[in-house]
């Protein structure tokens, strides 16, 4: 990696942020920005930067970052673009690291952008700064409570996903995934127009960033597709890195074009040069949240063959069939497996696999039954399939009708199960490395905490189509990994 970029540090560990073009307007970036920043709990010094004001939110405003009396290690720009040159400079003067162009106005909107954003990048190089964007969201990194972005009381917590997208919005909806399985991230950059540092430079950053386990990134198009291809190869020798490509057909080429300036880049060409490379390539924002989420904390498959559990037998016809399409295979047990569930099942069960509970009520025998086939030796996965409430649905109180028998108070009983079974699974799944993937309409919610733990939870899949395509992606990763080792 340059070695210029090792000031990345400053623009995600920063002990001092200046903001040019603070504000109290509440309807521009400059105030709403810099509000996330302050409420989101950065603790480090910060100096807003207003040539007509004296404070902003409270805090000392300053005219420009030349007369501030300190040390700076990010600024954060959102003043228009041909005001943005002019606070480089001092920004430069000052010794600043790192910058954020929040702004946009550069390359995506044609010629003379473009000759503005090249000016841009070659101040910045000659000042021995990095520079993030622009034309972008931000970035956050909740390890340091910092939250220098647009998007308005979302305070993602500290977790073990790395995300670089060049779009805002997608960055947004892919960090929703992982929040809402109850995982959190360990830095995220919206990386716009990527003038200076480009997609490549941040996997090679958080490829040796010890607080990412896993990283996802949204990309629109490369200039330099060798080198980029380069970064990518060495970030998979040591972490998985999940690839989701805009721009596959030509009206998504000319959409990418006119939102960051990006290159076209043909949709297939570039699928296959990922997958040699090692990347995990996804279709959808779901399936890239989803499946980089599903490396976190759990072990890879060391193979292709899987053992499928389920409360109801069309659920494992579902399951069966969508794994092996994806290449997986669904394994005959054998007779010493099927003895031993055998002796936990209804008389009416039908010896197999997929393990069909039959709508069984004994919720205490899933575990013991995972238990088998993970020790079986005879299966690298195991999915667990579960039917319950859909989500977001209440629960009828029927007490006051004198007929029948109110019930909700087992459904509630069954969802704690479910959490108590999901959370002790887990050490089960760490002792005998098998992997496990659960699917369940149950709501399961992530319990309390301070929005800075760095527990992992049980991922829960939202459907069966999302866990085949989770456990797919970990077992091929396995092979690629087990084949350079």
């Amino acid at each position: 990696m340059d070695t210029r970029l090792n000031n990345l540090d400053y623009a995600f560990n920063p002990r001092s942020i200046a903001f040019v073009g603070a504000t109290e307007t509440l309807r521009k970036w400059g105030f709403l920005i810099l509000n996330n920043l302050i409420t989101g709990g950065y603790e480090g010094e910060i100096y807003p930067v207003n040539p007509n004001r004296e404070t902003v939110l409270g805090l000392r405003a300053y005219p420009s970052v030349r007369d501030i009396p300190a040390e700076v290690d990010l600024v954060i720009f959102t003043v228009p673009s041909r005001q943005v040159l002019g606070a480089l400079d001092d920004c430069i003067a000052k010794g600043v690291k790192a910058g954020v162009v929040i702004t946009a106005g550069f390359k995506e909107l044609g010629e003379e952008g473009a000759e503005l954003e090249a000016v841009l990048v070659r101040k910045g190089r000659e000042g021995g700064m990095v520079l993030i964007g622009p034309n972008c969201q931000g970035i956050c990194c909740p390890g340091n409570r910092l939250y220098p972005w647009m998007p308005i009381l979302f305070y993602p917590p500290r977790g073990r996903i790395g995300y670089v997208a060049q779009s805002g919005n997608i960055l947004n909806m892919l960090i929703g995934h992982a929040v809402n399985a109850g995982l959190g991230i360990s830095k995220a950059v919206s990386s716009g127009n990527e003038a200076d540092v480009k997609t490549g430079d941040y996997l090679s950053y958080l490829a040796d960033d010890p607080d990412t386990e896993v990283i996802v990134s949204y990309i629109e198009g490369v200039n330099d597709g060798r080198s980029f291809l380069e970064r990518v190869r060495s970030a998979t020798r040591v972490k998985p890195v999940v690839v989701l490509k805009g721009g596959r057909t030509r009206a998504g080429v000319s959409a990418a074009r006119s939102h960051t300036g990006a290159m076209a880049v043909s949709g297939r060409l570039f699928e296959a040069a990922c997958r040699q490379a090692g990347a995990i390539v996804t279709y959808s924002i779901e399936e890239a949240g989803l499946t980089a989420a599903s490396f976190v904390g759990r072990p890879l498959p060391r193979g292709r063959r899987v053992g499928i559990i389920t409360g109801g037998g069309g659920l494992g016809v579902i399951a069966a069939d969508f794994c092996t399409e994806m290449g997986l295979e669904v394994v005959d047990l054998s007779p010493r497996t099927l003895s031993e569930l055998e002796k936990m099942l209804p008389d009416w069960w039908v010896p197999g696999n997929p393990v069909d509970l039959v709508a069984g009520l004994d919720f205490m025998i899933i575990k013991p039954v995972i238990e088998i086939l993970m020790k079986s030796g005879e299966m690298d996965a195991v999915m667990f399939l579960w039917i319950g409430p859909p989500r977001r649905l209440e629960y009828k109180d029927s007490s006051d009708n004198d007929r029948g028998v109110n019930m909700s108070g087992v459904g509630k009983m069954m969802d704690q199960l479910f959490r108590d079974f999901s959370v002790g699974i887990d050490e089960l799944v760490h002792e005998l490395q098998v992997p496990l993937y659960v699917a369940t309409s149950i709501r399961i919610e992530p319990p309390d905490d301070d929005g800075q733990t760095d527990r992992v939870q049980p991922l829960i899949f939202p459907s069966v189509e999302s866990a085949c395509r989770a456990m797919h992606a970990m077992a091929e990763y396995y092979e690629y990994r087990s084949a350079r080792d």
